[in-house]
């Protein structure tokens, strides 16, 4: 608690505003922030100056200058890995260690590890190492005094505390990707994930945290990281939440083998190839997959004249040929709930890897299994 207090300290002492809240220290699960007080929506609790932040326009000269083809995730780890100031000197004795990193982030797990997790999520990490190896590359050549061990750990820091920035003199046609589009804000980042939360909005004098409803004395307050399934989750920041309305199920890797070259073609030239899933239940419609879905497979089953106009005009769930899509549905959702089954059998018989590694791994399987399960549960009903 005496660090928790030391940081409010040190927020105030260098322009953040506190209001009603607190850095608290929760066992097992790292710092939060916490209600001092019962706050009402709309209470600004939080007021983050742009002078305390740190983006890719306050990275040194001496980094920028002698990096070369780097993110700006790759240049503010970097400065990260080198800072030795004293203004930041607490905020980095919060920071969670190498050993936590390890133990939660994909992409220190083992490879045999690595290549159980859902086919999204592997793919999500090997594009994570692909900018790690790059950013590596760049920044090692610069400073060869630099440990690849010091970096990586800095870049994970790093991706995993940002908040989105733009500079605000930005013209539109300019802005960036959105990886790009990074800041490091302290004290802000000690906020916890939820799928819904505080309210959160930068301008050019820095970052301010609003409460989007009534919160009472001693409750945790939240901040969404953005709607993302639990496979970025976990390949991004090192969890999953049990309830997320923003979940969903990759359909690609079952689905997409169901059309012909030719009419994976006319998928394409429709807008309507690949990305099709299955959502968590409080964001499903009334289908049993996602609109896309349901539309890319009555392609299969009515006369192309139709479909066409389904594309058009839009696909009417209550159509003729609605048992049909179900019935093309079912053997794919079948055959993904086989290699969940298989999936789970591996992990169980793993030698390597840490057992909460293995444990997230097995809940996320078993999250996509019961997807599945409840989906095909409805085809059959």
């Amino acid at each position: 608690m005496e660090t928790c207090d030391s940081l409010t300290k040190w927020a105030v002492s260098n322009g953040i505003k506190v209001n009603g809240v607190a850095a608290h220290k929760f066992p097992g699960k790292g710092l939060g922030i916490v209600a001092k007080r019962r706050l009402k929506a709309g209470e600004v609790i939080l007021d983050i100056p742009m002078s305390v932040i740190r983006t890719g326009e306050t990275v040194p000269a001496t980094i920028l200058n002698a990096v070369q083809g780097c993110s700006v995730n790759g240049y503010l780890a970097t400065e990260m890995a080198m800072d030795t100031s004293d203004i930041y000197a607490l905020w980095r004795t919060t920071l969670p260690s190498m050993e936590e990193l390890h133990k939660s982030m994909p992409l220190f797990w083992p490879p045999e590890l690595q290549d159980l997790l859902p086919p999204p999520a592997l793919a999500l990490l090997r594009k994570q190492q692909g900018k790690v190896s790059r950013d590596w590359n760049a920044v090692s050549a610069a400073f060869p005094q630099l440990s690849y061990d010091a970096y990586h750990y800095s870049w994970l820091l790093v991706s995993t505390r940002t908040f989105y920035y733009t500079p605000p003199d930005m013209e539109p046609e300019d802005t960036p990707e959105a990886e790009e589009c990074l800041a490091l804000v302290p004290f802000g980042d000690y906020f916890n994930h939820s799928d819904a939360g505080c309210k959160v909005a930068y301008s050019a004098t820095g970052y301010e945290f609003k409460v989007d409803h009534t919160i009472e004395k001693g409750e945790e307050l939240y901040i969404s990281y953005g709607s993302h399934p639990n496979d970025f989750l976990l390949v991004e920041y090192g969890f999953i939440l049990e309830e997320n309305k923003w979940d969903e199920v990759s359909l690609d890797a079952v689905v997409l083998p169901l059309f012909s070259e030719k009419q994976k073609g006319m998928l394409e030239e429709a807008g309507y190839l690949g990305n099709y899933v299955l959502e968590a239940p409080s964001m499903q419609d009334d289908g049993v997959a996602c609109y896309r879905t349901r539309v890319a497979l009555r392609l299969l089953c009515m006369p192309l004249e139709k479909w066409n106009g389904c594309v058009t005009h839009g696909a009417d769930d209550d159509d003729e040929y609605q048992s049909s899509v179900h019935e093309l549905l079912r053997q794919p959702l079948k055959a993904y709930l086989e290699m969940v089954d298989s999936s789970l059998e591996q992990i169980a018989r793993l030698k390597v890897g840490l057992p909460s590694q293995k444990d997230v791994l097995r809940r996320r399987w078993e999250q996509i299994g019961m997807y599945l399960t409840a989906a095909i549960d409805r085809i059959e009903q």
